[in-house]
Protein backbone atom coordinates (compact mmCIF):
# COMPACT_ATOMS: atom_id res chain seq x y z
CA UNK A 1 0.00 0.00 0.00
CA UNK A 2 1.62 3.32 -1.40
CA UNK A 3 1.14 6.47 0.94
CA UNK A 4 -1.70 7.61 -1.26
CA UNK A 5 -3.75 5.02 -0.52
CA UNK A 6 -2.81 4.32 3.42
CA UNK A 7 -4.13 8.08 3.84
CA UNK A 8 -6.87 7.41 2.07
CA UNK A 9 -7.83 3.97 3.20
CA UNK A 10 -7.04 5.58 7.23
CA UNK A 11 -9.52 8.63 6.66
CA UNK A 12 -12.08 6.79 5.50
CA UNK A 13 -12.35 3.58 7.72
CA UNK A 14 -13.15 4.50 10.91
CA UNK A 15 -13.36 0.87 12.08
CA UNK A 16 -9.67 1.12 12.73
CA UNK A 17 -8.09 0.71 15.87
CA UNK A 18 -8.67 0.45 19.16
CA UNK A 19 -9.92 3.65 20.55
CA UNK A 20 -13.67 4.63 21.25
CA UNK A 21 -15.30 7.03 18.34
CA UNK A 22 -14.13 7.58 14.78
CA UNK A 23 -10.95 6.35 13.97
CA UNK A 24 -10.59 8.64 10.88
CA UNK A 25 -10.58 11.90 13.69
CA UNK A 26 -8.32 10.62 15.45
CA UNK A 27 -5.99 9.30 12.58
CA UNK A 28 -6.10 13.01 11.08
CA UNK A 29 -5.29 14.72 14.69
CA UNK A 30 -2.20 12.04 14.87
CA UNK A 31 -0.77 13.65 11.39
CA UNK A 32 -0.88 16.66 12.92
CA UNK A 33 0.63 16.58 16.01
CA UNK A 34 3.52 14.65 13.82
CA UNK A 35 3.69 17.64 11.43
CA UNK A 36 3.94 19.52 14.99
CA UNK A 37 6.88 17.58 16.19
CA UNK A 38 8.60 17.64 12.56
CA UNK A 39 8.27 21.37 12.78
CA UNK A 40 10.19 22.05 16.65
CA UNK A 41 12.87 19.47 15.63
CA UNK A 42 13.80 21.52 12.87
CA UNK A 43 12.97 25.14 14.12
CA UNK A 44 13.31 25.09 17.77
CA UNK A 45 15.90 21.54 17.91
CA UNK A 46 13.50 19.71 19.98
CA UNK A 47 13.85 15.86 18.86
CA UNK A 48 11.87 12.73 20.40
CA UNK A 49 13.26 8.91 20.19
CA UNK A 50 10.77 7.27 18.26
CA UNK A 51 8.64 5.43 21.14
CA UNK A 52 8.33 8.95 23.13
CA UNK A 53 7.27 10.39 20.02
CA UNK A 54 4.60 7.53 19.45
CA UNK A 55 3.65 7.79 23.10
CA UNK A 56 3.15 11.84 22.84
CA UNK A 57 1.19 11.65 19.64
CA UNK A 58 -1.29 8.95 20.61
CA UNK A 59 -1.77 10.38 23.85
CA UNK A 60 -2.23 13.63 22.77
CA UNK A 61 -4.51 12.92 20.18
CA UNK A 62 -7.02 10.98 22.76
CA UNK A 63 -6.91 13.77 24.66
CA UNK A 64 -8.04 16.45 22.02
CA UNK A 65 -10.25 13.84 20.49
CA UNK A 66 -11.91 13.26 24.15
CA UNK A 67 -12.17 17.09 24.78
CA UNK A 68 -14.19 17.48 21.13
CA UNK A 69 -16.34 14.42 21.57
CA UNK A 70 -17.39 15.83 24.97
CA UNK A 71 -18.18 19.25 23.85
CA UNK A 72 -19.93 18.09 21.16
CA UNK A 73 -22.15 15.83 23.04
CA UNK A 74 -23.00 18.31 25.16
CA UNK A 75 -23.45 20.90 22.48
CA UNK A 76 -26.04 18.61 20.77
CA UNK A 77 -28.18 17.68 24.07
CA UNK A 78 -28.13 21.61 24.18
CA UNK A 79 -29.45 22.03 20.83
CA UNK A 80 -32.03 19.81 20.80
CA UNK A 81 -33.35 20.40 23.95
CA UNK A 82 -33.57 24.31 22.92
CA UNK A 83 -34.76 23.95 19.17
CA UNK A 84 -38.74 23.63 18.25
CA UNK A 85 -41.13 24.62 15.18
CA UNK A 86 -42.76 27.54 15.37
CA UNK A 87 -44.79 29.69 13.38
CA UNK A 88 -42.97 33.07 12.37
CA UNK A 89 -44.72 36.22 10.60
CA UNK A 90 -45.25 39.54 10.76
CA UNK A 91 -46.69 40.97 13.53
CA UNK A 92 -48.00 44.74 12.96
CA UNK A 93 -47.40 47.10 15.91
CA UNK A 94 -49.74 48.37 18.67
CA UNK A 95 -51.74 50.96 17.78
CA UNK A 96 -49.93 54.92 17.97
CA UNK A 97 -46.53 53.20 16.43
CA UNK A 98 -45.48 52.35 13.14
CA UNK A 99 -42.94 49.41 12.24
CA UNK A 100 -39.78 50.24 9.87
CA UNK A 101 -38.63 46.59 8.74
CA UNK A 102 -35.12 47.04 7.08
CA UNK A 103 -32.99 44.40 5.38
CA UNK A 104 -29.90 44.45 3.02
CA UNK A 105 -28.90 42.01 0.15
CA UNK A 106 -25.46 41.25 -1.25
CA UNK A 107 -23.85 39.79 -4.09
CA UNK A 108 -21.53 38.06 -2.84
CA UNK A 109 -18.58 39.13 -0.10
CA UNK A 110 -17.57 42.42 -1.36
CA UNK A 111 -20.03 42.81 -4.38
CA UNK A 112 -22.55 44.88 -4.58
CA UNK A 113 -24.72 45.71 -1.95
CA UNK A 114 -28.06 47.22 -1.44
CA UNK A 115 -30.91 47.59 0.84
CA UNK A 116 -34.82 47.67 1.55
CA UNK A 117 -37.40 48.83 3.89
CA UNK A 118 -40.95 49.25 4.39
CA UNK A 119 -43.29 51.44 7.13
CA UNK A 120 -46.58 50.31 8.15
CA UNK A 121 -48.84 50.85 10.91
CA UNK A 122 -51.05 48.85 13.06
CA UNK A 123 -53.61 47.45 9.78
CA UNK A 124 -50.54 46.49 7.93
CA UNK A 125 -50.98 49.59 5.73
CA UNK A 126 -48.06 50.81 3.38
CA UNK A 127 -46.92 54.11 4.47
CA UNK A 128 -43.92 54.24 3.07
CA UNK A 129 -40.67 52.31 1.74
CA UNK A 130 -37.58 52.84 0.22
CA UNK A 131 -34.42 50.77 -2.02
CA UNK A 132 -31.30 52.16 -1.48
CA UNK A 133 -28.53 51.02 -4.06
CA UNK A 134 -24.81 51.32 -1.90
CA UNK A 135 -22.04 49.98 -4.03
CA UNK A 136 -20.01 47.56 -2.94
CA UNK A 137 -19.59 45.83 0.22
CA UNK A 138 -20.50 43.59 2.68
CA UNK A 139 -23.96 41.89 3.98
CA UNK A 140 -23.18 43.77 7.34
CA UNK A 141 -22.80 46.86 5.69
CA UNK A 142 -25.93 46.43 3.63
CA UNK A 143 -27.79 45.97 6.88
CA UNK A 144 -26.80 48.82 8.90
CA UNK A 145 -27.18 51.51 5.52
CA UNK A 146 -30.61 49.69 5.61
CA UNK A 147 -31.39 50.47 8.92
CA UNK A 148 -29.74 54.01 8.59
CA UNK A 149 -31.45 54.74 5.77
CA UNK A 150 -35.39 53.43 7.20
CA UNK A 151 -34.66 55.47 10.55
CA UNK A 152 -33.47 58.58 8.57
CA UNK A 153 -37.03 58.26 6.53
CA UNK A 154 -39.01 57.70 9.62
CA UNK A 155 -37.31 61.06 11.10
CA UNK A 156 -37.98 63.30 7.90
CA UNK A 157 -42.07 61.94 8.12
CA UNK A 158 -42.08 63.01 11.70
CA UNK A 159 -42.85 59.92 13.37
CA UNK A 160 -42.71 59.69 17.09
CA UNK A 161 -43.20 56.13 17.93
CA UNK A 162 -41.15 53.69 15.58
CA UNK A 163 -40.41 49.48 15.96
CA UNK A 164 -37.17 49.07 13.96
CA UNK A 165 -37.31 45.70 13.53
CA UNK A 166 -34.48 43.62 11.20
CA UNK A 167 -33.27 39.90 10.47
CA UNK A 168 -29.49 40.46 11.24
CA UNK A 169 -29.28 40.06 14.71
CA UNK A 170 -25.74 41.02 14.63
CA UNK A 171 -26.62 44.41 13.03
CA UNK A 172 -28.32 45.05 15.99
CA UNK A 173 -26.11 43.83 18.29
CA UNK A 174 -23.41 46.43 16.89
CA UNK A 175 -25.80 49.41 17.46
CA UNK A 176 -26.46 48.75 21.06
CA UNK A 177 -22.63 48.10 21.62
CA UNK A 178 -20.81 50.88 22.81
CA UNK A 179 -18.75 53.51 20.49
CA UNK A 180 -15.61 51.51 18.80
CA UNK A 181 -13.87 53.96 16.77
CA UNK A 182 -11.65 51.58 15.46
CA UNK A 183 -14.83 49.22 14.15
CA UNK A 184 -14.98 48.60 10.05
CA UNK A 185 -17.87 50.33 10.11
CA UNK A 186 -17.51 52.84 13.01
CA UNK A 187 -19.23 55.78 11.45
CA UNK A 188 -22.21 54.30 9.67
CA UNK A 189 -22.66 53.16 13.65
CA UNK A 190 -22.33 56.37 14.75
CA UNK A 191 -24.52 57.95 12.83
CA UNK A 192 -27.47 55.40 13.44
CA UNK A 193 -26.92 55.64 17.39
CA UNK A 194 -27.27 59.51 16.96
CA UNK A 195 -30.69 59.51 14.71
CA UNK A 196 -31.84 56.51 18.02
CA UNK A 197 -31.06 58.88 20.71
CA UNK A 198 -33.09 61.80 19.09
CA UNK A 199 -36.30 63.22 20.74
CA UNK A 200 -38.86 59.92 19.89
CA UNK A 201 -39.42 56.72 20.84
CA UNK A 202 -37.78 53.78 19.51
CA UNK A 203 -37.61 49.80 20.00
CA UNK A 204 -34.88 47.89 18.04
CA UNK A 205 -36.25 44.09 17.17
CA UNK A 206 -35.17 41.00 16.15
CA UNK A 207 -37.19 39.18 13.23
CA UNK A 208 -36.03 36.21 11.75
CA UNK A 209 -36.12 36.39 8.11
CA UNK A 210 -39.88 34.80 7.68
CA UNK A 211 -41.34 37.85 9.43
CA UNK A 212 -39.20 40.37 7.30
CA UNK A 213 -40.36 39.10 4.14
CA UNK A 214 -41.21 42.73 2.22
CA UNK A 215 -38.03 44.09 3.35
CA UNK A 216 -36.04 41.13 1.89
CA UNK A 217 -37.75 41.38 -1.09
CA UNK A 218 -37.62 45.40 -1.26
CA UNK A 219 -33.55 44.72 -0.24
CA UNK A 220 -33.09 41.83 -3.42
CA UNK A 221 -34.90 44.58 -6.11
CA UNK A 222 -32.66 47.50 -5.11
CA UNK A 223 -29.78 46.21 -6.61
CA UNK A 224 -31.89 46.97 -9.96
CA UNK A 225 -32.41 50.62 -9.22
CA UNK A 226 -29.76 53.44 -10.16
CA UNK A 227 -27.43 54.52 -7.16
CA UNK A 228 -28.33 56.03 -4.33
CA UNK A 229 -31.42 56.27 -2.49
CA UNK A 230 -35.25 55.68 -3.84
CA UNK A 231 -38.69 56.37 -1.69
CA UNK A 232 -41.77 54.91 -2.64
CA UNK A 233 -45.07 55.86 -1.95
CA UNK A 234 -46.70 52.97 -3.06
CA UNK A 235 -45.78 49.07 -2.98
CA UNK A 236 -44.55 47.73 -6.17
CA UNK A 237 -46.89 45.31 -7.59
CA UNK A 238 -44.23 42.29 -7.24
CA UNK A 239 -44.54 42.76 -3.12
CA UNK A 240 -48.09 43.51 -2.76
CA UNK A 241 -48.76 39.57 -2.18
CA UNK A 242 -46.14 39.71 0.38
CA UNK A 243 -48.19 42.27 2.06
CA UNK A 244 -51.75 41.18 2.21
CA UNK A 245 -50.19 38.01 3.45
CA UNK A 246 -48.40 40.08 6.65
CA UNK A 247 -52.20 41.71 6.75
CA UNK A 248 -53.95 38.52 7.22
CA UNK A 249 -51.31 36.84 9.44
CA UNK A 250 -49.47 33.93 7.15
CA UNK A 251 -47.07 32.27 8.92
CA UNK A 252 -44.27 29.87 8.13
CA UNK A 253 -42.55 27.08 10.26
CA UNK A 254 -39.05 27.13 11.56
CA UNK A 255 -36.81 25.71 13.47
CA UNK A 256 -36.40 27.99 16.14
CA UNK A 257 -33.10 27.82 18.80
CA UNK A 258 -34.35 29.91 22.13
CA UNK A 259 -31.94 31.42 24.18
CA UNK A 260 -31.40 29.29 27.95
CA UNK A 261 -32.56 32.65 30.14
Amino acid sequence: MDYGECLKHNINNNSLGNWPGEWASYFSLILWFIWKQRNEKIFQGKALSLPSLFHYVTAKAKEWAGIWEAASRKLDVRSKAARSEELIGWKPPPVGWLKLNTDGAAQGHGGEIGAGGVIRNSNGDWIKGFVCRIGAGSVIMAELWGILRGINLARRMGIEFLIIESDSRLALDLIQQPHDPTHLHASILADIRRTLAQNWVVQLVHSYREGNRVADWLSKHSLVYPFGMHELDDPPKAARAKLREDVIGVSIPRMVIRQES
